[in-house]
């Protein structure tokens, strides 16, 4: 008989059973495809030598105005500026107690000699508002009990006892019990951390007190949501927020890779800025929108009177009767001053208890002739809509001013509401607009440069999206995964045809959508989504990932734990995180690992559906294999230990006698192991010419598997030699 070339139709296809799949491929790993041809994905390096601490939700790349790249990173206990190989941790700092504060930190440390646990050190600190896992930075402590200075004034991970007490443990011995540690300590406690995964329960401490009557369970579950971080980069500066209604914060990058990031509220000239918001992003025409937002509000207290107000050159120093009980950055509105130009609405510097400045708009030495009073305002007091969105000024002049929020006739500061669903998700950017989806729909959100500012349209009100991340931009079109299906925007909603939509929605454990990460791999065509599998034991870390090839619209997937993804480009390779690394991807046929460690093979295969000879009528007799398999990219010495490599595959020729039988493993030569499916397997290499089996059964199938390090394959095709034998058998 002629050799038969084996040829199949690209992508994967699960929706159809096995056999109904003939011609096409049935299962794969680690392999994309090629101009119709699978081959092995891309390797990956450690490209950290720092390893970040929790579980990492956001990576987004940018470039300096210098061109160099630098990134910020979040996870789910901290947030980090990536520069080089370094990782330097800009976590906000919640609060700060010092000796001067209430509560006071002098001598807070009780050590103790307890066997096993000398290192350990109690705390006490009244409120303190931490929660197991926080960090708290030490300064200017003593010893106490045996354990030194240098072993008390670091950065701990805090155990929580109560509301008043934590614990933290130390790399030292306590020699006696002793409480102390001096009276110049400083305890710098950063944000809150989050959850790593999202929890659902009915139960006792699952959600708020009071959810039904005394003694019976709840209806609904209570829902705790994993700690998401957005980012969007300020010429050189980051910005990013805490998704569940959390704040906004500002990195600035001229003050260095050690400074912390800080509330944007509390930057010169803030004001107005939400209190609270779901998701922060740059909108293409400059303005800082908050997506889900604290209302604006402006309330202000009763007068006080100013007992004087003096002035230096544009700086005057107001002088209250009593404690004005302010804070720096502040606003406060002034009124009844003599001559008039100290009257107005001046943010301020707190110099005193009883003291504050602000910035005339003119020079004066001249003392004020009559003080008159002040008033306090507050701009961000509304209450959070999960609807609203609110966008910052942008100045004709100077440009964004993400500072800005209070709506004035001179500026374009503003918001609107949308008016589909319950709450918005997320959004993103295409084209010249910015895309908004909540729980029910889709809306554009477009720049007018009218003194509307912006204008909200429906794209469609039955559309939804998995979660905050689960979408990804390329070529000016928009791709998502919904709870249902994959949806394009380009410029109309459309859903994507997917033949593996079955078998990932049913296999997606939908408590985790919040973890769905979309992204794109532009030099293969691709867009990604990294998901977490559910069935009988679902997976709360993400462990599979799915694959639209746009250009030749196929489908495939495979398993690979990946939390964040960032295609190449102000970036060499695509940028992923996992396991406490970032990895650049595409870099080499391995997985390669941290610190000079030897790299691990990569799992990847492909296996095609059964095909038969007249609908399965006639038995084949399978004897012989072409192979045209391709190493070209692999490595042939090992780059860690200098041995010598020999790239392969394992190809694998499988038969059955029907549809649906139990696969089962046998040897080269094809003696049958089960009554189920046959599978004769050897190993090719580039210097393997032909294979000689012998497999008979009424269906057939074809796989290609690696787990070799340094091998990266091309599989192009193969050809086989089989032949009709016989009828029924």
């Amino acid at each position: 008989m002629p050799l038969s070339k084996l040829k199949f139709k690209p992508g994967i296809n699960r929706d159809r059973t096995n056999l109904a799949q003939m011609g096409g491929w049935y299962d794969g790993n680690m392999i994309r495809f090629r101009d119709g041809y699978p081959e092995k994905i891309g390797g990956w390096q450690a490209e950290t030598f720092t390893r970040y601490v929790g579980e990492a939700t956001k990576l987004f790349v940018y470039s300096l105005d210098t061109g160099a790249e630098i990134a910020g990173l979040a996870t789910t206990k901290k947030v980090y500026i990536r520069a080089g190989t370094v990782l330097y941790d800009i976590t906000p700092i919640r609060v700060t107690y010092t000796t001067s504060t209430t509560p006071s930190t002098d001598n807070c440390f009780t050590t103790n000699t307890t066997a096993g646990t000398e290192g350990q050190v109690l705390v006490t600190l009244a409120s303190h508002g931490a929660t197991t896992g926080d960090f708290v930075t030490f300064t200017g402590a003593v010893a106490v009990g045996g354990i030194t200075a240098a072993q008390l004034n670091l950065e701990f991970e805090v155990t929580v006892i109560d509301g008043n007490t934590f614990t933290i443990e130390t790399a030292g011995t306590a020699t006696s019990a002793a409480t102390g540690g001096g009276t110049g300590i400083t305890a710098a406690f950063q944000i809150n951390i989050g959850a790593d995964t999202s929890i659902a329960g009915y139960g006792w401490g699952a959600g708020t007190w009071s959810r039904g009557a005394w003694g019976s369970g709840a209806t609904t579950p209570a829902i705790v949501n994993v700690r998401l971080i957005f980012m969007d980069n300020f010429n050189n500066d980051l910005i990013f927020n805490l998704n569940d209604e959390g704040p906004i914060y500002y990195w600035t990058y001229t003050a260095g890779f050690t400074n912390r990031a800080v509330l944007l509220s509390s930057l010169a000239g803030a004001i107005a800025v939400p209190s609270k918001t779901e998701k922060t992003l740059f909108a293409p025409s400059g303005h800082l929108l908050a997506l889900g937002a604290s209302a604006y509000s402006e309330t202000s207290t009763a007068g006080v009177s100013i007992t004087s107000i003096t002035s230096a050159s544009t700086t005057a120093t107001v002088t209250t009767g009593s404690a004005h009980g302010l804070a720096t950055n502040d606003w406060v509105y002034l009124s009844g001053q003599t001559p008039v130009m100290y009257s107005g609405t001046y943010q301020i510097i707190v110099t005193g208890t009883s003291t504050f400045t602000y910035t005339l708009l003119a020079t004066t030495t001249s003392p004020a002739g009559t003080a008159g009073s002040y008033q306090a305002i507050d701009y961000t007091s509304g209450a959070f809509d999960p609807m609203l969105i609110r966008f910052a000024d942008v100045n004709a002049d100077i440009g964004p001013k993400p500072e800005v929020w209070k709506p004035e006739l001179a500026n374009t500061a503003g918001f609107l509401f949308v008016k589909e669903g319950s709450k918005i998700i997320t959004g993103a950017n295409v084209r010249q607009e910015t895309l908004i989806w909540t729980d029910t729909s889709l809306s554009t959100l477009q720049f007018l440069g009218t003194a509307e500012v912006f204008g909200l349209q429906l794209l469609s009100g039955d559309t939804n999206i998995m979660g905050p991340n689960a979408y990804a931009s390329v070529n000016n079109n928009v791709y998502w995964m919904g709870t249902d299906s994959f949806f394009i925007y380009d410029g109309r909603v459309n859903v994507l045809k997917c033949p593996l939509l079955r078998y990932i929605f049913e296999d997606i454990n939908r408590e985790q959508a919040q973890l769905v990460y979309g992204g794109t791999n532009k030099e293969f065509n691709e867009v990604i989504w990294f998901y977490c599998s559910g069935g009988a034991a679902p997976s709360s870390t993400i462990n599979r990932y799915v694959v639209y090839n746009y250009r030749d619209d196929i489908w495939y997937y495979g398993q690979l734990n990946r939390t964040t993804w960032v295609d190449a480009g102000i970036s060499r390779f695509p940028l992923a995180t996992s396991g406490g690394y970032i990895y650049s991807h595409e870099n080499g046929p391995n997985d390669g690992q941290p610190l000079g460690a030897a790299p691990n093979a990569i799992n990847s295969y492909i296996e095609s559906a059964f095909m038969d000879i007249a609908d399965g009528e006639f038995y084949m007799l399978t004897k012989r294999v072409i192979p045209d398999v391709d190493f070209t990219t692999s490595e042939t010495v090992n780059p860690v230990t200098g041995a010598t490599i020999v790239p392969a595959v394992d190809m694998a020729v499988a038969v059955t006698k029907f549809p649906g039988a139990a696969t089962s493993t046998t040897d080269v030569a094809g003696a049958t192991l089960t009554r189920g499916v046959t599978t004769a397997t050897a190993t090719i290499s580039q210097y393997t010419n032909q294979v000689f089996i012998r497999a008979r059964g009424r269906q057939m199938n074809f796989k290609i598997s690696s787990d070799t390090v340094g091998t990266q394959w091309q599989l192009g095709d193969a050809r086989v030699d089989a032949k009709p034998d016989g009828l029924r058998g």
